[in-house]
């Protein structure tokens, strides 16, 4: 085992590692884009943050740029890079899938966590994932005394088991709060979502298109294929834009039996590493997802964009929306039933509002205000105070400080004493080590 560093070696400044083999430089993954953007933040408030990932992404066209990055370094297991203020530590692997990851790459991955463990001692780990590595290293951290930080953005979990090692699990809605509460009798703190302004608004905007992201059946592209389908002879002077992430347009037309000719009204594009020009050509977003939609980041993207949004009662949908949109109700079998296109009675309602929007323009501006309004609620500083609260009290605890000794509510002040205990404890160890040696 490596000997602890000195004291004057340590960061001074509180410390977090992500830990996970996901990558959050995927830029067709919403929990990535939301954990890249919270570890910004929070090295902007003076935190040393690492992100210690793996080469892993949601679909081969997410990770492709830090492939393309890595050629370069073929003779390197490993690949470092700094990103807004967040060290990345990423391990190659030979595959981007999670499940093919070997046995190998996940013991390079570990050696590498239990490093940063005994040498830089980070005040709490945070990550997600159930499978034996995620498992491995929360219980390892938990030794070592270090919190455990659970983001839970996904509604799939279903083992209590997965959580054993874990502190404080966050989330960014209610409804996956409640879901959990429910399911698990798990307690979650609801904390929105993590949305760097500078990357997502569009400096001017030209209205043109109602807007669908991601074409996946959990999407709801079941849904919105029938919709522009009927909107094109119902309200034909509605364009729509298609924007393409691991949900394929080719696919989603094979499975539901159409053909590209039949949409003459949908532009598609291919996936956006810079969503801003999309935003600025949006009128409308559409998200009639079918499956529980913890927190879709282009919710609160769309909405500080100042545009409507239209969506299924999915999940955390209803609550980011608000007023700021239309939120509708789908029988339970469009929900299962993905690959079967949704009836015209569950899509008619939908090409309505589309007509009010495209050509009532009192209307449309009244939407727009509201979207404006409810953009207020998707504030990333004070959304990372919320992260910070409610991790503080576990770092508190680990270091055996009690909470009533800090003295501020906002967290930086909490975590700069437990840095401080954390310190002196290296200190006495250091010292120890020595006098064993002597």
């Amino acid at each position: 085992m490596n000997a602890p560093p000195s004291p004057a070696a340590l960061p001074e400044q509180p410390s977090i590692l992500f830990a996970c083999a996901s990558n959050i430089l995927d830029i067709t993954s919403g929990a990535a884009l939301s954990m890249r953007t919270l570890l910004g933040a929070l090295a902007g408030r003076g935190f040393r943050a690492v992100a210690l990932q793996a080469t892993i992404f949601d679909s081969p066209q997410g990770g492709e740029h830090v492939i393309k990055a890595g050629e370069d370094h073929k003779d390197k297991h490993m690949l470092r890079t700094i990103v807004f203020g967040v060290e990345h530590l990423i391990v190659r692997t030979d595959q981007t899938s999670r499940p093919l990851m070997t046995c190998k790459e996940q013991e390079v991955f570990l050696q590498r966590f239990r490093h940063e463990l005994q040498t830089r001692r980070p005040d709490m780990i945070i990550l997600w994932g159930g499978m034996l590595l995620e498992m491995t290293m929360m219980r390892e951290a938990r030794e070592a005394g270090i919190p455990v930080v659970f983001y839970l953005v996904n509604g799939g979990y279903k083992d209590a088991a997965t959580f054993k090692y874990v502190s404080v699990i966050v989330t960014d809605t209610e409804a996956t709060a409640q879901l959990f509460k429910e399911r698990l009798n798990l307690t979650c703190h609801p904390i929105g979502k993590f949305i760097d302004l500078n990357l997502i608004k569009a400096p001017q905007r030209k209205p043109e298109f109602i807007t669908f992201i991601n074409p996946s059946f959990e999407k709801g592209v079941n849904v919105f294929l029938p919709l522009a389908r009927m909107a094109l002879t119902e309200v034909p002077e509605a364009k729509f834009l298609v924007v393409q992430s691991r949900g394929r347009w080719g696919v989603a037309l094979k499975v539901l039996g159409y053909t590209p000719e039949d949409f003459p009204n949908v532009k598609v594009i291919g996936h956006q590493k810079d969503m801003r020009a999309v935003y600025a050509a949006t009128r409308a977003l559409l998200l009639p997802s079918t499956w529980h939609e913890s927190g879709a980041r282009v919710i609160p993207e769309a909405l500080l964009n100042g545009i409507p949004v239209i969506a299924s009662n999915s999940g955390g949908s209803a609550e980011l929306v608000g007023k700021g949109g239309k939120v509708f109700d789908f029988p339970e079998d469009v929900k299962t039933k993905r690959d079967t296109r949704a009836p015209d009675d569950v899509v008619r309602p939908w090409v309505e509002e589309v007509r009010k929007i495209v050509r009532d323009q009192t209307y449309y501006e009244e939407l727009v205000a509201a979207a404006d309004k409810e953009a207020l609620k998707h504030d990333l500083q004070a959304n990372t105070t919320r992260f910070i609260a409610a991790v503080s009290p576990h770092v508190l605890a680990s270091h055996n400080i009690k909470a009533a000794s800090s003295t501020g509510g906002a967290g930086e002040s909490v975590l700069a004493v437990a840095l401080k205990k954390k310190k002196a404890s290296q200190a006495r160890r250091v010292h120890a080590s020595g006098k064993k040696r002597a």
